[in-house]
């Protein structure tokens, strides 16, 4: 079996990893700007281990199914309010680490990301 960098790991689907694109730009690339979790990294199996990136696909289910079981803690300046509505601050959503789909102002996850999520 030939190894495709540009192939998710655990699904086989495109992983759009910039790092691991044979393009000569790198630039940022969705992957820096997520947590992705050791306990999802392990699911790798060894042969593909640090060879081709997991996808944002895989990324953002692992994130929904831990946290649909643990409710995570709001924090004091987690949030503010604006004409009446709560805004959950870019700090929170870091720490969250995934994106919701809901278009919240201080997303800092890619627009790309978010409509994998919809």
């Amino acid at each position: 079996m030939t190894l495709n960098q540009n192939l998710c790991p655990l699904c086989g689907g495109a992983n759009e990893c910039q790092l691991c694109s044979p393009a000569a730009y790198k630039g940022k690339c969705w992957c820096t700007q997520i947590e992705i979790p050791d306990a999802l990294l392990a699911r790798v199996p060894d042969d593909l281990r640090n060879k081709s990136c997991i996808c944002q696909n895989c990324t953002a289910e692992f994130h929904r199914a831990k946290n649909s079981s643990a409710r995570q803690k709001i924090l004091p300046g987690d949030f503010y309010f604006d004409g009446g509505m709560m805004v959950f601050t870019g700090a929170y959503h870091l720490r969250r680490g995934y994106c919701c789909g809901s278009g919240c102002r201080h997303c800092p996850y890619p627009k790309k990301l978010l409509s994998t999520l919809a």
